[in-house]
Order: structure tokens, then sequence, then C-alpha cells
């Protein structure tokens, strides 16, 4: 059976829409479809964190040293699964590109 665009579209049109991004620290879990913006949320230098965003979303996790999104430490628009801290983190944002949801 050939799919095409159309037929694709459609059924991604009735399916449910999950969260776009899922951003675990060793101080809260956050999700969302859309951006999120400075977030206080404390770990340690070898801490671990994950940031998993859907495939086909455009969603960006900005990670700061500090408690007000002053210093960015780190980027990920890809997944980092059980990423080790070099630095402590502070505070984190999370934003979107075109649109942070599923995209075809």
């Amino acid at each position: 059976m050939k799919f095409t665009a159309t037929t694709i579209a459609a059924i991604a049109a009735v399916l449910p829409m999950a969260n776009a991004w899922i951003f675990t620290t060793c101080s809260g879990q956050w999700d969302g479809e859309n951006n999120k913006g400075c977030t206080k949320s404390s770990c340690k230098a070898g801490d671990t964190i994950d940031w998993e965003a859907t495939w086909g979303s455009d969603c960006v996790l900005r990670v700061y040293s500090d408690s007000s999104c002053g210093n960015q430490i780190g980027i990920a628009s890809d997944d980092w699964n059980d990423h080790q801290l070099s630095k402590s983190m502070g505070s984190f944002r999370v934003f979107v590109l075109l649109g942070c949801s599923f995209r075809l």
C-alpha cells in the first residue's frame, strides 16, 4: 500500500498530540509542546539530565549556570539521553523555532 502526503497528514490529524519535549533534571521533570520560559532548576556538576524532543519537532533546550537564564552553558536540539553535566546548572529554557510540535 502506497501512502501519499495527504494520507499521512489525515492520519496525523486524528492522532492525539503527545508532548513534543520532556526535560528531566535532578530537581524535577517538565514537558510541553511550546516555549518554556526561564525556569529555575538547580543541579550540580556531575548530575545527570535527560532531554528528549519528539522526532520532527523544532524544540531547542538552553541550559544556564545561574537561576535567571543569564549565563548559557549548553544547548541541545537533539536528544541528550542521560547527559552528565560538566558544570552546575541553575535554570533552563525551551525555545520553539517553527512550532515545537510534530511536523510532517
